[in-house]
C-alpha cells in the first residue's frame, strides 16, 4: 500500500508543475457582447453621371452630390471625396464611412461573471465573427475593414489604433444571418492592442471603414447595413 501510495504522489506533482506553467488546464473562452454598426448612405437615387475631366480642370467638383443621413442607433459618418480618374479621364466618387463602438470590458457580464477578481495571465483573441442581418445598399461593397484601438479613438488614422480583419465582399442587397469569421493570426496589428486592454481591465474601440469607390455608371450610393460584430477571447488566469 505505501509503494502505491507513494507512485500516486509521484505522478502528482508533475501535474502541478504543468498547471503552474499555464499549459492550457485553466485556459477558458469568454464572448464578449456583440457590437452593432449601422453604415447609412441616404436616399438619394440615380447612377454616377458620365462626366470628361482633366486633372488639373477640376470638372468634378459638382459631379454628383449626396446626403448621407446619419444611421439611427449608432452614428456613422460617411465623406465622399470627387475625382477624376487619370486613365479613363471620367470623374469618380470615393466614398468612406465609417461607425465606432466603445467594448466596456468590466461592464460586459461574461467577462465579469467568469474573470471576477482574478489576475490574467494571458489573454489571446480568439475569434470575431459577424453578420450582416441588414443590407439595403444599392451597390457592392468590396470588403469593410475592421480596427480596434484605445478607448476615445474615432478613426482608423488616430494613434493606437490598428487593422484587426476584413470582412468578405459584401453584395448589394444581400444580407447573411450565418456567421461569417474574420481571418486573425498571430501576426494581426491589433491582436496586442486587445490584449493589452483586457490584461489590464480597460475599454477600448472597434471602427468599421467601408470605402467603396463609384465610377461612372454605377449606383449613386445609397441605402444602409447593419454588421454585427461577436468578439471571442481565450483568458488564462
Amino acid at each position: 500500500m505505501l509503494r502505491g501510495t507513494t507512485r500516486i504522489g509521484a505522478l502528482a506533482a508533475p501535474l502541478l508543475v504543468v498547471a503552474s506553467l499555464g499549459c492550457g488546464l485553466f485556459d477558458f473562452d469568454v464572448d464578449l457582447a456583440q457590437q452593432t454598426f449601422t453604415l447609412d448612405f441616404g436616399q438619394q437615387t440615380g447612377t454616377m453621371p458620365a462626366i470628361a475631366c482633366d486633372a488639373s480642370a477640376g470638372a468634378c467638383a459638382g459631379a454628383a452630390t449626396f446626403d448621407a443621413s446619419a444611421a439611427a442607433g449608432v452614428p456613422s459618418t460617411v465623406d465622399v471625396t470627387l475625382g477624376c480618374d487619370d486613365a479613363s479621364r471620367q470623374c469618380y466618387a470615393q466614398v468612406n464611412a465609417r461607425a465606432t463602438q466603445t467594448v466596456a470590458v468590466l461592464q460586459d457580464d461574461n467577462f465579469s461573471s467568469k474573470v471576477a477578481r482574478h489576475a490574467l495571465s494571458f489573454v489571446k483573441l480568439a475569434d470575431v465573427a459577424y453578420t450582416i442581418p441588414i443590407n439595403t445598399l444599392t451597390f457592392d461593397i468590396p470588403q469593410a475593414n475592421v480596427y480596434a484601438g484605445p478607448a476615445g479613438s474615432t478613426r482608423e488614422t488616430d494613434p493606437g489604433v490598428a487593422l484587426l480583419g476584413t470582412t468578405q465582399p459584401i453584395k448589394a442587397g444581400t444580407s447573411t444571418t450565418t456567421a461569417e469569421h474574420m481571418t486573425i493570426n498571430d501576426d494581426s496589428p491589433a491582436r496586442p492592442v486587445i490584449e493589452h486592454a483586457v490584461e489590464n481591465k480597460q475599454d477600448f474601440v472597434f471602427i468599421i471603414v467601408a470605402s467603396p469607390r463609384m465610377n461612372a455608371g454605377n449606383p449613386v450610393p445609397a441605402g444602409s447595413i447593419q454588421i454585427i460584430v461577436s468578439p471571442k477571447l481565450k483568458v488564462g488566469l
